[in-house]
């Protein structure tokens, strides 16, 4: 992963296309991961749900916030902007987290 701080925490690092990205270095969150159909494939997470199944992917991204994911913060569809969207349109409730990189080594994380 990125950063040694961030080794027990689960990153989204792509939501925009058909198959969705996660980090999660030291694996504390597999069993979940793979219960909610993720598959490992080094050095992701990953599962792929069209992106017209805008029901499907609310649901996980739900989940995702409920486990505490990080949601990557960039530009051109970020993480973050994907779930602050699905927030908006009423697709998914509650606050989640955004980390925004400054450099490999440094980031901020916010709640949204």
């Amino acid at each position: 992963m990125m950063n040694e701080k961030l080794k027990d925490k689960v990153v989204a690092i792509e939501l925009a296309g058909n198959n969705i990205l996660l980090v999660n270095d030291n694996d504390n969150f597999k069993n979940e991961l793979i219960c909610l159909g993720f598959e490992k494939v080094e050095p992701y997470y990953s599962i792929s749900i069209p992106t017209d199944d805008v029901e499907k992917r609310a649901a996980l991204f739900q989940m995702l916030m409920e486990i505490g994911t990080l949601f990557s913060d960039d530009k051109d569809w970020s993480p973050s902007e994907i779930v602050r969207y699905y927030r908006d349109i009423g697709l998914i409730k509650g606050d989640y987290l955004r980390i925004a990189w400054r450099n490999k080594q440094d980031f901020d994380i916010t709640t949204e």
